[in-house]
């Protein structure tokens, strides 16, 4: 079952709801999501480990603090001695539920200390803690933390203890940047549903193992098909790809025409028509220009490499497409003016495929001279320097909100976008996206990025639409380069290709 992710503005709307339509009071829900993020502490973070002390929990003015009350409280019922609780924008009002939380704590005996009041304290029971719970602010903050604020968060990330975020990492929010401050945790305790300011490329190391928390709201809330963002599933290519039937033959599977390579780059050629040879598609046929049909011929057995000749005005010359299912363009194609011209035609025509690398950046210059609309029948498959190249955003603000402009851009030129990186973004036409958490170190490497397109074009050309063959190939080109993790270690690109097949079968 896919999750919602969901911004903060978002999420605050779901809360209102659950208190205004729901009468489910504000109180309970706090409640409800401290003992639960408690709970997920002990059985994903410490695992069924007894808990020890000491423990510091930090808590701002807002809910996040309320929040962080309740697990303490729910520390000492267990059992941890050492608790300590640290007010990081003074004394919540008697009035609102963090104040109630807070009375309960030292009701039940727990220290309260105060960042303003007592900092060298703070320091000292920080340093000193096994533990370190973060509560200081949620996101709802609006613009960046500043004093005094900035400076505990600084005195958190230089303690030695582990730190848990509670929702969010402290100073993390959708506008979040490189430069803002923020506490680098080791665990995410996010309520209810994935906060999108996680998935940021710029945040995403902050949060650490992120732990989704079950509170009581509503199903109808938090399933709400209206809302556009999905934690895409490692294994979402399980449910995608239908079973083919026994009788088949090789016609029926589909058959891909793959444009790449050049010379210098004909391993990017070989990589993604082997990928989409090993991806269930029952023909590859892979043109080659002249100066590197020789290798790729040699190099290839299971994959048709056929001579192509770029084309020249005034005639376009190329193959005839009409036998094919599916179209690859792009990795490590080149860039010269005959394989734009090329480009220019192949989109033009009745057929869906895969853009990628190369093909990306001499898809920027069509789209830099004239309106493009792609029909929905296109996946383009750019890092994010590629996409700054294609749409003009500059790649900082890619990294800043990538999911904003890679939806922004799907409508636009009516294609599915596969915004790629450690969390890759899936950006369809209709406005909904995914999100694909995988950071793997291993499979920041090159040609990498040539095995998913064969993966993407593979689905399509065996009749998947572009938006299934993008989340088909995402989920299994990651579930992919885990595997390849554990059998090779830092892997090479060409570890993944018969990982395709292992994992299919």
């Amino acid at each position: 079952m896919t999750m919602k992710v969901v911004s903060s503005e978002a999420m605050a709307l779901i809360d209102r709801r659950s208190q205004t339509e729901f009468a489910i009071p504000s109180l309970l829900l706090m409640e409800d999501a401290g003992v639960a993020a408690w709970s997920v502490f002990l059985s994903r973070v410490l695992r069924g480990r007894i808990p020890d002390g000491p423990m510091v929990f930090l808590a701002g003015a807002g809910n996040n603090g309320g929040d962080a009350f309740v697990l303490a409280r729910r520390a000492l019922c267990d059992g941890v001695t050492g608790l300590s609780i640290v007010l990081a924008a003074g004394r919540p009002s008697p009035e609102t539920d963090p104040g109630r939380m807070l009375a309960m704590c030292e009701a039940h005996g727990i220290e309260v200390l105060s960042w303003e009041a007592g900092r060298e304290g703070v320091v000292d029971r920080l340093s000193r803690a096994s533990w370190i719970f973060d509560g200081i602010a949620g996101t709802g903050l609006r613009g960046a933390l500043r004093a005094p604020l900035a400076e505990l968060v600084k005195a958190v990330n230089a303690a030695p203890g582990t730190r848990v975020a509670i929702d969010v990492p402290s100073g993390v929010r959708d506008s979040f940047t490189a430069a803002d401050p923020a506490v680098r945790a080791s665990a995410t305790l996010t309520m209810g549903l994935p906060k999108l300011c996680l998935y940021l490329p710029r945040a995403r190391a902050l949060a650490g193992r992120i732990c989704v928390v079950p509170v009581g709201f509503p199903p109808a809330l938090i399933e709400d098909p209206s809302i556009p963002g999905e934690l895409l599933p490692l294994n979402a290519w399980r449910e995608i790809a239908q079973p083919i039937p026994a009788d088949t033959h090789k016609n029926r599977r589909g058959h891909l025409a793959v444009f790449a390579g050049a010379p210098g780059t004909t391993g990017a050629a070989w990589l993604c028509a082997t990928a989409a040879a090993r991806g269930r598609v029952g023909l590859v046929s892979l043109f080659a220009a002249a100066d590197v049909y020789p290798i790729l011929a040699a190099k290839s057995s299971s994959v048709m490499v056929k001579p192509w000749e770029e084309p020249r005005p005034p005639e376009w010359g190329g193959p005839d497409l009409a036998g094919f299912s599916g179209v690859l363009a792009g990795p490590g194609w080149g860039l010269s003016e005959g394989r734009e011209r090329w480009l220019a035609r192949l989109v033009t025509l009745a057929v869906s495929g895969v853009i990628d690398a190369d093909g990306i950046t001499l898809l920027s210059r069509i789209v830099g001279r004239e309106p493009l609309r792609l029909g929905g029948r296109w996946v383009l498959t750019p890092h994010p320097g590629e996409f700054s190249r294609l749409t003009g955003v500059s790649r900082d603000e890619v990294l800043d909100d990538p999911v904003r402009h890679a939806a922004a851009w799907s409508r636009k030129l009516e294609a599915v976008i596969v915004l790629k990186g450690h969390c890759t973004v899936t950006a369809a036409p209709s406005g909904k996206y995914w999100i694909l958490d995988g950071p793997n170190a291993a499979l920041a490497t090159g040609g990498a990025g040539d095995v998913l397109a064969g993966i993407i074009a593979a689905g399509i050309a065996g009749g998947m639409g572009p938006v299934d063959a993008a989340l088909f190939g995402v989920s299994l080109h990651a579930r992919c380069g885990r595997a390849a993790r554990r059998e090779a270690g830092w892997f090479l690109a060409e570890d993944l290709v018969p990982m395709v097949s292992k994992l299919l079968r």
